[in-house]
């Protein structure tokens, strides 16, 4: 690769990884210095080191970094004490009304016609195209997405019934289950 077309590809990397290091930093100097650490980095790599994407490591070089100024530059005392007090469980009404929530749900489901309930599953649970649904179950692909905008509709109808339905808990003040 000729020098003046290899500084131009790392001039583009320099400026993709600054602009990535400035939207998490909003610091436009230290944007520029993890810019430039990233870039060196990258390409002391890349010489000893087959690289596919010398835009992804420069990119993921920018990330450590970043990562390392904050926790660098955290007081870690007031964080660690933080950590204790903060529950990361949900709170037991949060599980109770997503129980709650999925029996709706559920019930929904079992009440939809058979073929739509079989479509909606198949491509929301399964991941399958409607191309791929149509052919199982001998639809064309418009009837297939008819079939979900119904499921859709009613499982949106049957979750605000729920929610209007649902009584309101109050917030509660601190976290006292373990």
């Amino acid at each position: 690769m000729a020098p003046n077309r290899h500084n131009q590809e790392w001039s583009g990397i320099h400026a993709v990884v600054r602009r990535y290091a400035l939207s998490r930093l909003r610091h436009k100097e230290m944007a520029e210095d993890i810019a430039q650490q990233a870039v060196l980095k990258a390409i002391e790599y890349q010489q000893d080191n087959i690289v596919i994407s010398l835009h992804a490591l420069a990119l993921r070089i920018a990330a450590n970094l970043i990562h390392l100024h904050y926790r660098q530059s955290r007081p870690s005392d007031s964080l660690d004490a933080a950590e204790d007090l903060a529950c990361t469980e949900p709170l037991p009404d949060r599980v109770a009304e997503g129980r709650e929530e999925f029996k709706a749900i559920q019930v929904v489901l079992a009440r939809m016609p058979a073929l739509r309930r079989d479509v909606f599953l198949r491509r929301r649970l399964d991941g399958q195209s409607c191309d791929d649904i149509g052919r199982a179950l001998n639809l064309n692909p418009k009837a297939v997405e008819k079939h979900i905008t119904r499921a859709l509709v009613d499982l949106k109808a049957a979750r605000v019934k729920w929610q209007e339905d649902a009584p309101v808990s109050p917030v509660p003040e601190a976290c006292d289950h373990a």
